[in-house]
């Protein structure tokens, strides 16, 4: 039995990146976003833009978990995925949230919540993410009698090298730092949400990743419910950032 890692964020919180950083590691088996064909194809929530599902792929709770749950029989894993894919799921499943190493990554919803809005101008309030990444958080912390690990996009852009230091150091992972750059192509695992990395193909590494796309214009003022999206997450980030990890910048 080898250990899963589990990062837990939401839509637009430079997760894709730190999961590239972990792909390129070479001694995990990495998975992108497994649940999101709970959500969208098994359970039907919502036709998602940019998504070009795998015919083959599980799409109930039970067998994405047990398809991660087989991966970790064989190899250490890493799994990058959304909170609010599984929520009515996973709070049932105490076995699980205790086989895995559940971790976290926030970003400030004013600037995660417009760069979503770019992409998918019908995102919806539990889209968003953060409040069902802190009920999580909170499960999490109730069943396993610890809080998790909590990381800040805003300190992962401002010095990669050293959150990431510190994310393996917490996690007990040797950190690689050969890791932290990577071609710029979007691996073929992946292609069947491409349309929301496509920024990933510009860049080599984390950095300032999304700067090139304020041009657009986008703000919380762009559509009505964006500010009310903000105002309602806005609380459940600070209260997960209570608990990041000290990032030296």
């Amino acid at each position: 039995m080898h250990d899963i890692i589990i990062l837990w964020s939401h839509p637009r919180s430079v997760s894709s990146a730190m999961e590239r950083i972990m792909f390129e590691r070479g001694d995990l088996t990495v998975f992108h976003e497994p649940f999101i064909y709970l959500y969208y194809l098994g359970d039907a929530k919502k036709v998602l833009k940019y998504f070009a599902p795998d015919p083959a792929h599980p799409t109930s709770y039970e067998d994405v978990r047990d398809m991660i749950l087989a991966a970790g029989e064989k190899q250490p894993v890493f799994v990058k995925d959304m909170c609010y894919y599984l929520s009515d799921y996973i709070r049932e499943d105490d076995a699980f949230v205790n086989r895995v190493c559940n971790t976290f990554l926030i970003r400030d919803p004013a600037k995660s919540i417009p760069s979503y809005y770019r992409l998918d101008d019908e995102v919806t309030l539990e889209e968003i993410g953060l409040e069902a990444q802190y009920r999580h958080f909170e499960r999490v912390a109730q069943v396993t009698g610890r809080p998790p690990l909590v990381l800040d996009a805003d300190d992962v852009q401002a010095n990669t090298e050293s959150a990431m230091r510190v994310y393996c150091d917490a996690l007990d992972l040797e950190f690689l730092p050969h890791a932290l750059t990577w071609e710029r192509t979007v691996p073929q695992a992946w292609q069947f949400v491409a349309g929301w990395h496509g920024d990933m193909e510009k860049t080599s590494g984390i950095g300032a990743r999304e700067s090139g796309r304020t041009k657009e214009a986008i703000t919380l003022d762009s559509a009505p419910q964006l500010r009310h999206y903000y105002e309602h997450h806005l609380p459940f980030y600070r209260a997960l950032r209570e608990h990041r990890l000290d990032v030296p910048r």
